[in-house]
């Protein structure tokens, strides 16, 4: 009986020597920079793309990053968003099996193993790097996240190749220096076109060693720059700048023009025109021949007659609403309320609702981003260990709004009266651990705004939602 080989199904095909690894066929929306490969495979070329390096408008106007960082009203929104974020406190929180979250480094249910994790990884957090602080490494973090679509950070350990270790340092790379490529392990590979921070050009980095957050993901390997994607939004706005200020330096600066309807010989209208000059000269000018004659007239002949000229205006063209329009519409496409920025009116009557909705729809998004991120990068082998950013502090509201939301949530039995106390940053008292029996809703304190309560109300240690 002759027996055959069953045939490996599972085995994968061989690699042709001349593949392509690209980013998914993104070469259409940008630039490429092209690293080419080792003498062992001269053919093989890695392109490092982010993603919409450069763009132009139809009306000609190049818009690139370097347009991007020199725009005052995409910098006012990416500043805003990099403030937002970069003044959080961080905590290591961990879930217990009813779902609830603790604070992982004080709470006693945490294990020794799980603590003594909690502890590195909040320690990394809090001192990033020898010359970053934690907000310095957040806000260039969100900077490089917005104005580029994408931002990677590199971990640094004790030993390299060992992905169980708490990184010593992080630091933020160059996310135009970085080529993303994709293994037959269908792991992500990054390689640098140039060193940095010690890392090699020549030598891949694996994917545990690089922390890789997109702003809007494309194809899972890179991220889209809003800015360059609207060009024209963008390129409008800063042309309305130039264009204002060439017409403050450069605009007309005469008070007015000397017009015939008769034709005027070529011979005789250079006549009237020396003569002309040469009077008016005499009359406006600093250097007046006969100065025994101040305020003297002219003497026009041809039918000519003078008329004033009015200096060009933004308001000439309506460029006033036009600017206020396109601020709008930029801050719109950073989820920046346009308010927050000066451009339009606000009222502060409104203004806690303005900042709930700014955290809740746009800075919200990006945190469990990043908490996801830094759960897979961090935590792997840790499941019931998570990163939180604590937003209770911005979402708290004034001070007689969080009066009012505690006094509601103690009278309708929701919070206990110490859950209310650490809500409001004051020591817990003994025997105020019970909810109260659910009474009549208490009344707003005299004074404050029923329209707003707080927003982000809630014992946020016990009820804490982490992105998974």
């Amino acid at each position: 009986m002759e027996l055959r080989g069953i045939p490996d199904i599972f085995k994968r095909k061989a690699t042709k020597a001349d593949e392509s690894n690209t980013l998914y066929g993104q070469t259409a929306l940008g630039n490429n920079v092209v690293y080419q490969g080792d003498n062992k495979r001269p053919t093989v070329n890695t392109q490092i793309l982010y993603v919409t390096t450069s763009s132009a408008t139809d009306a000609g106007r190049p818009v690139d990053t370097s347009l991007l960082s020199r725009n005052s009203t995409v910098m006012s929104c990416v500043a805003t968003k990099a403030r937002a974020i970069s003044q959080l406190p961080i905590r290591v929180m961990w879930r217990s099996d009813d779902g609830t979250f603790v604070d992982a480094i004080a709470s006693e249910k945490v294990g020794p193993r799980d603590k003594q994790r909690a502890k590195a990884v909040l320690k990394l957090l809090e001192q990033p790097n020898n010359f970053q602080s934690q907000y310095e490494f957040w806000y260039q973090w969100m900077m490089w996240h917005e104005m580029l679509g994408e931002a990677f950070t590199v971990w640094w350990r004790q030993d390299q190749k060992k992905s169980d270790q708490v990184p010593l340092e992080m630091y933020i790379l160059d996310s135009t220096l970085i080529a993303v490529a994709i293994t037959e392990t269908r792991y992500p590979s990054y390689r640098l076109s140039t060193p940095s921070y010690g890392f090699s050009k020549d030598e891949p980095l694996s994917y545990f060693q690089v922390m890789h957050c997109k702003d809007q993901a494309w194809q899972g390997s890179a991220g889209f720059n809003k800015g360059i994607l609207a060009a024209e939004l963008v390129g409008l706005d800063q042309d309305i700048d130039l264009y204002a200020n060439y017409v403050m330096l450069n605009g007309a600066k005469p008070s007015g023009l000397f017009v015939t309807d008769q034709v005027i010989p070529d011979s005789k209208y250079k006549e009237i025109a020396s003569r002309l000059k040469e009077a008016w000269a005499s009359m406006v000018g600093s250097q007046r021949t006969d100065k025994s004659k101040p305020g003297q007239s002219m003497l026009l002949d041809q039918g000519m007659k003078y008329e004033t000229v009015k200096p060009l205006t933004m308001q000439d063209t309506d460029l006033a609403a036009l600017k206020l329009q396109t601020m709008k519409r930029i801050c719109a496409l950073y989820g920046v309320p346009p308010a927050m920025l000066g451009v339009a009116d606000g009222k502060y009557n409104n203004t806690q609702t303005m900042m709930d909705e700014f955290y809740k729809s746009t800075m919200y998004p990006v945190l469990v981003n990043v908490r996801q991120k830094l759960k897979q990068q961090l935590f792997n082998g840790y499941p019931n260990l998570y990163v939180d950013f604590d937003t209770r502090d911005f979402l708290k509201g004034a001070p007689l709004d969080q009066m009012n939301f505690v006094n509601t949530g103690v009278s309708a039995g929701v919070m206990t009266p110490n859950e209310a106390r650490e809500y409001l940053g004051m020591p817990k008292m003994e025997g105020a651990d019970e909810l109260m029996k659910a009474g009549k809703p208490a009344e707003p304190m005299p004074g404050s705004s029923q329209q707003d309560t707080g927003g982000g109300g809630g014992n946020q240690t016990r009820t804490m939602n982490i992105g998974k």
